[in-house]
């Protein structure tokens, strides 16, 4: 009977773990009796199927699948710090490969849950945070546009009084030095400082509207997404308004 050169044989690591197959090569002393020369650490057996999430491994007696974790991170159920795994078997006790979605989370034996009560000081907290970052917010904005607010006012007032006047008699140097800057007459320059007068007064009722959006996140049952989206709208809500004053 005439052997093949070659036959396959099943590769092991040095814990006996099926790494692949490789070539045993036929013997040329035993090639009439079928002997092969069998490579370091393999077994002369068929692989086992693949099976996900474990390797097989040769107990001299058979194959046995272990569980194989290694390069997954899990998680302590009393610490929540991450170990990742580097050796084969199943996750330690004390482990989950579920990840806590927070600090506030404890493991109740099955998942990963916030306490009622951790949950509620949690949100209060967060709706108070954001609700100062709002009028901190807005503060910024309306100093902004009324660190010159002394000087606003006046030029307002003696544009009032010179339209009211039907645009005769004295000038105030608020409207004529406006004009010589700007390049217009005096007529111009009044009804312009008084169209900017009445724009920036519409920008501030609507930032002080945005501001009392606020109580939005005193709402009764807001999830923690809820309170971010409604303050993210407010915040984009009030740089608007900022751009339009910045636009003229």
């Amino acid at each position: 009977m005439t052997y093949p050169l070659t036959k396959k044989v099943c590769q092991l690591d040095e814990q006996g773990i099926y790494v692949g197959q490789t070539d045993a090569d036929l013997s040329p002393e035993e090639a009439e009796n079928g002997v092969y020369l069998m490579p370091a650490g393999c077994v002369d057996v068929d692989p086992q199927e693949d099976k996900k999430g474990f390797v097989a491994k040769w107990t001299r007696e058979g194959w046995e699948y272990i569980e194989n974790h290694i390069g997954e991170t899990v998680y302590s159920t009393t610490t929540k710090e991450s170990l990742v795994i580097s050796e084969f078997g199943s996750i330690p006790d004390g482990y989950t490969a579920a990840k806590p979605e927070s600090d506030l989370c404890e493991w109740d034996g099955k998942e990963w849950v916030i306490p009622p009560e951790k949950l509620t000081a949690h949100l209060t907290e967060k709706r108070n945070r954001l609700i100062e970052q709002i009028d901190s917010h807005a503060a910024t904005i309306y100093s902004t546009w009324t660190r010159f607010e002394s000087e606003y006012r006046e030029r307002q007032t003696a544009a009032e009084a010179y339209k009211s006047a039907n645009y005769e008699g004295d000038c105030s140097r608020y409207i004529t030095d406006f004009a010589k800057r700007a390049g217009l007459n005096n007529k111009a320059a009044t009804d312009l400082i008084l169209v900017q007068a009445a724009g920036l007064e519409k920008l501030q009722v609507e930032l002080a509207n945005q501001r009392m959006r606020k109580y939005e996140l005193k709402a009764p049952n807001l999830t923690l997404e809820q309170m971010q989206s409604i303050y993210d709208d407010i915040i984009k809500q009030m740089d608007h308004l900022m751009e339009a004053y910045n636009n003229g």
